[in-house]
């Protein structure tokens, strides 16, 4: 003969299993209170997207994801970066991003392969792009902050300058706020 078994459920139970569940969805989940998620490098700089942090002191931090074997890689795809940037190169600096960061961020730094001497062949477009939407980032935020158009700011040596006013700010001034801002979809 079956014997169904009734759980007893006293109100102890209740509240500890309520207590159980909520703790758990609230280490689950991220609920964003107060504006964008700022993405931070180890130091706590902003990053202001994947390929760029910029520290308040000005130092440009450029994320690499390809190995340095001799071919120059790592010098070659940080001035590409750099360039699109217009960036100090006296103020800039590498590192390596790790291939688990890359895959926890939904391989936003693409693949990590070095070999043949492809490296700086099949990764120019998308580290010019990633320093071609760091340095509009910075510029509409420098433009954000001085309430004018963009358009007329203009970005060279970490400087953005507003022309038509005089006003000018470094990149490690706006960092913050560019970090805030959502990435432009048509970058030139």
């Amino acid at each position: 003969m079956n014997k169904h078994v009734v759980p007893q459920l006293n109100r102890r139970a209740f509240v500890i299993g309520t207590a159980a569940v909520g703790a758990g969805l609230a280490v689950g989940l991220d609920i964003p209170f107060g504006g964008p998620t700022i993405v931070r490098a180890a130091d706590g700089s902003p990053e202001v997207n994947a390929w760029v942090v910029i520290r308040p002191d000005d130092t440009v931090v450029i994320r690499i994801a390809r190995s340095e074997m001799g071919q120059g890689t790592l010098t070659g795809l940080a001035q590409l970066v750099a360039e699109e940037l217009e960036c100090d190169w006296s103020k800039v600096t590498t590192e390596y991003p790790s291939p688990g960061q890359s895959v926890a961020r939904k391989r936003v730094w693409g693949e990590f392969s070095t070999g043949g001497s492809r490296g700086i062949r099949t990764s120019q477009d998308y580290v010019r792009k990633g320093g071609a939407t760091a340095r509009m980032m910075l510029i509409q935020a420098a433009a954000d902050e001085w309430k004018v158009p963009a358009g007329e700011c203009t970005a060279a040596d970490s400087v953005i300058t507003h022309k038509p006013s005089g006003k000018s700010t470094t990149y490690g001034k706006v960092a913050e706020a560019a970090a805030k801002l959502t990435p432009p979809t048509d970058v030139s």
